[in-house]
């Protein structure tokens, strides 16, 4: 058995995965910004001993824990180097974690685990070149090429949701402007519209939320969209034009066989895969996206952990 480790920008989640890539049981936690890296990391290391404990299983029979991990990995030294989501730079996850658990420990980023669990274990089989996109928190990218993942010249390769959509558009936690990110991450989207609901603005929105902002998310904005809400409209298809332009130019460079579009937006909405077809379609070049599909990930919440537990270094 091995055990996979999901953190991402709002929570971490741990599997036990069996030979076959099944999570077998599973534990999850919030992740508190407010918390130092090294509460953090502990907090990890418990969630680990704790899904070992329910189990009823002995450290010595975990082949391996797999960390996925959010933000820039450096796999030789096994630090995050950047996470903007987390708060995090240069700090050495793979080796606390190694030494707190008593385990042979792997990282790898979390787009590139999650495109990989896809990829080896259920509808990417037989492709060769894949570009996984993933948007939650923010939006992080996964690609393999000629059946291997691709990580670059130093291993940071697919940092999607940072390519420049317009330089002087909207800050993003990264630091720079303009970034994909920031125009189609889950929690700008969310900030956007309650921004707009805090000034004032009451429609449908208002109306689906009961007045509480606190339970807004991204789904909720396909909602008053559907329902014809003018706030919504505008920022929905913001959203969609610009990720369509986006996954076109991606197209562009990388013309893959096929784009899996995951991440906690994209299991919160119905229509936004159906809404961003025709725009990559009608943007990107013709022979670059002849015979492309673009599906959603089937794996979901299990992709991450699924592919870390398995991910050769």
């Amino acid at each position: 058995m091995r055990i996979g480790i999901d953190i991402g920008g709002s929570k971490v989640a741990a599997g036990l995965v069996n030979r076959q890539g099944r999570v077998v049981s599973r534990k999850k936690i919030p992740v508190d910004k407010q918390k130092t890296y090294p509460r953090v990391r502990d907090d990890i290391a418990l969630l680990i001993k704790e899904l070992i404990s329910e189990n009823g299983m002995e450290k010595g029979r975990i082949e391996r824990i797999g960390i996925a991990s959010a933000g820039q990995i450096d796999r030789e030294t096994g630090n995050v180097l950047f996470s903007p989501n987390l708060g995090w730079r240069n700090v050495p996850l793979r080796a606390d974690l190694e030494e707190i658990c008593c385990a042979k420990t792997s990282i790898e980023n979390d787009v590139n685990a999650a495109v990989y669990g896809e990829w080896r274990f259920n509808l990417l089989k037989g492709a060769r070149n894949v570009l996984g996109v993933y948007v939650g928190t923010g939006i992080g990218g996964g690609i393999i090429i000629d059946g291997k993942v691709y990580r670059g010249f130093s291993n940071v390769g697919g940092e999607v949701g940072h390519i420049i959509l317009n330089p002087y558009g909207y800050p993003c936690n990264c630091g720079g402007t303009g970034c994909f990110e920031a125009y189609c991450g889950g929690s700008y989207i969310v900030e956007r519209a309650r921004r707009g609901l805090e000034s004032g603005y009451r429609g449908k929105l208002w109306d689906i939320l009961g007045g509480d902002l606190a339970i807004l998310h991204a789904g909720h904005i396909e909602e008053g969209y559907l329902l014809g809400d003018d706030l919504c409209v505008t920022l929905w298809r913001e959203v969609v034009e610009y990720m369509g332009a986006a996954l076109a130019g991606l197209a562009n460079l990388l013309n893959p066989e096929i784009i899996v579009l995951g991440g906690g937006v994209v299991y919160g909405t119905q229509y936004l895969i159906d809404e961003i077809r025709p725009i990559v379609e009608k943007r990107a070049m013709a022979p670059s996206v002849k015979g492309l599909r673009i599906v959603r990930a089937k794996l979901e919440e299990d992709a991450a952990i699924i592919g870390a537990a398995f991910i050769e270094a």
